[in-house]
């Protein structure tokens, strides 16, 4: 067996999408295997079997977020003692540009959809050529989650995070959206600018004012009452107005870049502060060329270790790959291992 696919038949793309699997299947063919997998919980129990049968490619039938559940879970299932005492290694693990963004295909050089990602690569297996890889850094997360049963440790791995502060209050923007895509960055970001005016000033409390000016860029630009520690320096303050995290460089829909200095082997990028909304807005153009953010309220650095700890009543809520982790009172985030990811381009639809 060579390649793995799991597929979510309840995700928002797959809905429509009855037959997805077996449309996946007949392309793999003989090659691999398709599995759909329900609810993160299902996940396990294929990537071991996928690990029994021992597939060498892992692919997930989505963007970043499919993407970090199947690191997530496959990474628990090396550590099971079935696969720990054999030092069995994750195999490579490849998205396939069906997210929203999908910023990690982006950025190692992924181009196609599922199907044709699928093809190229089953056909590139069966002439014996050699599929193209690159590695990159994850992190290691390690939090306290508060439950309705009590406190309760968890980990994960990931790529990037909007910990807190504009862009973790972004992504609940972004992911309003009926249908979040590229585009909704830049009409969030519009709508945001085009708040300020009033939202940011006396002018919100005039009767009449439509909600969205009064409000939109407040909800963007409200801080996160959080201890932040970044290489063992306690930050100043409790109020961050971003706090941003990542083992590798992001680019996200062609619109905003950032995080450049993580592409360094072993070390994190961290954007933390407590800069005004119109430092924020100045850096703007920055964000779109991908360059250093700067601002004396503001740290774009490397770094090795960051953590986090919520302050009074307000619970954390980072944004890992996309995904949302709620009711956090503390994560802290260290390099993990490094993962290899094909680069396989899939044909462009005619």
């Amino acid at each position: 067996m060579q390649i793995g696919v799991i597929t979510n038949p309840n995700s928002r793309k797959n809905k429509n999408r009855p037959h997805r699997a077996q449309r996946l299947q007949s392309i793999v063919g003989a090659m691999g295997e398709v599995h759909e997998t329900e609810s993160v919980d299902s996940i396990k129990p294929v990537l071991r079997e996928f690990l029994r049968k021992k597939a060498r490619y892992w692919v997930a039938d989505g963007g970043d977020g499919a993407l970090h559940w199947m690191l997530r879970m496959g990474m628990e299932v090396l550590q099971e003692d079935e696969f720990a005492g054999a030092s069995t290694a994750l195999p490579m693990t490849m998205p396939t540009n069906g997210g929203t963004i999908d910023f990690i295909a982006n950025n190692v050089g992924i181009k196609g959809d599922a199907e044709s990602l699928l093809t190229a690569m089953r056909l590139r297996l069966e002439r014996g050529q050699r599929i193209e890889e690159t590695e990159v850094d994850t992190m290691v997360m390690d939090g306290v989650q508060a439950t309705p049963d009590g406190d309760i440790p968890f980990r994960t791995w990931g790529f990037a995070v909007a910990a807190g502060g504009v862009g973790q209050r972004f992504f609940a923007k972004y992911y309003q959206d009926t249908d979040p895509r590229p585009q909704t960055i830049l009409k969030v970001l519009g709508t945001a600018l085009a708040s300020m005016p009033v939202a940011m000033t006396p002018l919100r409390n005039v009767p009449g004012m439509p909600r969205t000016l009064a409000t939109y860029a407040r909800d963007i630009f409200e801080p996160t009452h959080a201890k932040v520690t970044l290489d063992g320096m306690v930050l100043p303050g409790e109020e961050f107005t971003g706090i941003h995290v990542a083992s590798m460089s992001i680019n996200l829909g062609n619109v905003l870049r950032f995080f450049g200095k993580a592409d360094q082997p072993g070390l994190m990028n961290a954007i933390v502060g407590t800069p005004s909304p119109l430092a924020i807005v100045r850096n703007l153009p920055r964000m779109f060329r991908g360059e250093e953010m700067r601002g004396d309220q503001l740290l774009d650095r490397p770094c090795r270790t960051m953590t986090m700890e919520a302050i009074g009543d307000q619970l954390l809520e980072p944004v890992i790959d996309g995904e949302y982790y709620r009711d956090l009172r503390s994560i802290s985030f260290r390099i993990g291992p490094r993962v290899r990811i094909p680069k396989v381009v899939g044909a462009p639809r005619a």
